[in-house]
């Protein structure tokens, strides 16, 4: 990013009429994942008892990831072409369409082609967003952006598997398609109220710009080696929060309720982790919030699975284990897309998109690899080795990035 663009983006920000405002609404939007998958994901055990599909189910998930994988790199890059505000719009509807094909939906297949279209409205909407927090400024001051934004987007899920729960309670799992349409509906009605256009290079000439930003993100070896350690953190995130009512629940015994009640509890503890992290960005280089963190999380993880696989996994002791992931990535997901969007210097929807691209790639064969486990296996015994490995590699990739980072701006990382 050249200094003459950091100057404007800048000048956007002091422009902006209702900037706090647009940061809370772009936070929550930054939750198209878990506004699609925490609502319904508590449930998941019940949906695979109704439709007699077993772990099959977890390809519901899968779907999703599949479609937020194909739409970041399809409808993505609209926002460096048509602007982010109407790219978030877009997405919306796509994602108002998914829910209607949903609710309407009583078979596995019809269930997963609705997520992947769901799938693609959300990447739409949350590439877009991940832009405007790009805009905010180069190294610490995207990490201290984003990290505002991430306290919204993690107070938004508090209540997503609660409302999920009343609704499919007492309506049945296929109103919570109807509830996840509502609440993008809402969403992009608030878009449209209060959130301004801060792209700069949408517009003529935009489609060769495209080509030439993705090109120069794919030669860009710190910029690639940060969006392989982003994709890491929320592959291991998702690979929890897709997979982990199978744990609990079928394989423990948990229920269902109570599960949505500690998936609520687990969401509040990233609001409190990303204000901790908004408070660490000031402070603290961004590679090494985010190695330090890896490190926890790879003990963390290897003990789950070490726990069911010596059978001493309880799901009453477990639920409060589990706590540790939302917690850190409250603070490492912000933080290592920080390293993304700027410190590399590709601020751009394009540069997000390819970020989203491999995000869900990975989300999905891990949810996927999940889903393959034969109904006498244990998802518990596996899930904990898939999180320790994204842990793992992230770490290295983050190391990397920060490598070739320091080779062209030594103060870029800090």
């Amino acid at each position: 990013m050249s200094t003459a663009n950091v100057t404007t983006g800048s000048n956007i920000q002091k422009k902006l009429k209702y900037e706090s405002v647009m940061y809370i609404i772009c936070g929550c939007i930054l939750s198209m994942g878990a506004i699609h998958m925490d609502t319904i994901n508590w449930i998941l055990p019940q949906i695979a008892t109704s439709l007699g599909s077993g772990n099959n189910t977890l390809m519901v998930t899968s779907g999703f990831f599949y479609g937020m994988m194909i739409g970041h790199v399809v409808v993505g890059p609209l926002s460096d072409m048509i602007g982010k505000k109407k790219t978030m719009v877009f997405g919306f509807i796509i994602c108002v369409v998914g829910a209607v094909i949903g609710g309407t939906s009583g078979s596995l297949g019809g269930l997963i082609a609705a997520r992947l279209i769901q799938g693609i409205g959300g990447a739409a909407s949350s590439n877009a967003t991940r832009s405007i927090g790009g805009d905010a400024g180069k190294g610490k001051k995207s990490a201290i952006a984003l990290t505002f934004m991430q306290i919204w987007s993690g107070a938004l899920p508090i209540i997503l598997p609660l409302s999920g729960k009343w609704v499919g309670n007492s309506m049945g799992w296929q109103a919570i398609f109807w509830l996840q349409a509502a609440i993008c509906a809402v969403l992009c009605i608030l878009v449209l109220a209060f959130v301004t256009e801060t792209s700069e290079i949408a517009g003529k000439g935009s489609l060769k710009r495209i080509g030439r930003e993705a090109k120069s993100c794919l030669a860009t070896p710190e910029y690639v080696a940060f969006v392989l350690c982003f994709a890491f953190n929320m592959a291991l995130f998702f690979c929890y929060a897709g997979s982990a009512s199978f744990a609990m629940v079928t394989e423990l015994g948990m229920d269902n309720n109570a599960y949505a009640n500690m998936y609520a509890v687990n969401a509040a503890t990233m609001v409190v982790s990303a204000a901790l992290g908004r408070f660490l960005a000031t402070k603290v280089s961004p590679g090494k919030i985010v190695r330090t963190l890896n490190i926890f999380q790879l003990i963390v993880a290897a003990f789950i699975s070490i726990s069911f696989m010596g059978g001493l996994a309880d799901y009453h002791w477990l639920q409060f284990v589990w706590w540790v992931f939302p917690f850190i990535q409250g603070i490492t997901l912000p933080v290592a897309m920080a390293l993304v969007m700027n410190a590399s210097g590709k601020a751009t929807g394009t540069g997000a998109a390819v970020m989203g691209f491999v995000q869900y790639l990975f989300s999905s064969i891990t949810t996927t690899m999940l889903a393959n486990i034969k109904e006498s296996g244990s998802i518990g015994s596996v899930i904990g080795w898939i999180m320790a490995a994204c842990a793992v590699l992230s770490f290295i990739t983050c190391t990397i990035g920060l490598f070739f980072l320091k080779k062209k701006d030594s103060g870029a990382a800090g």
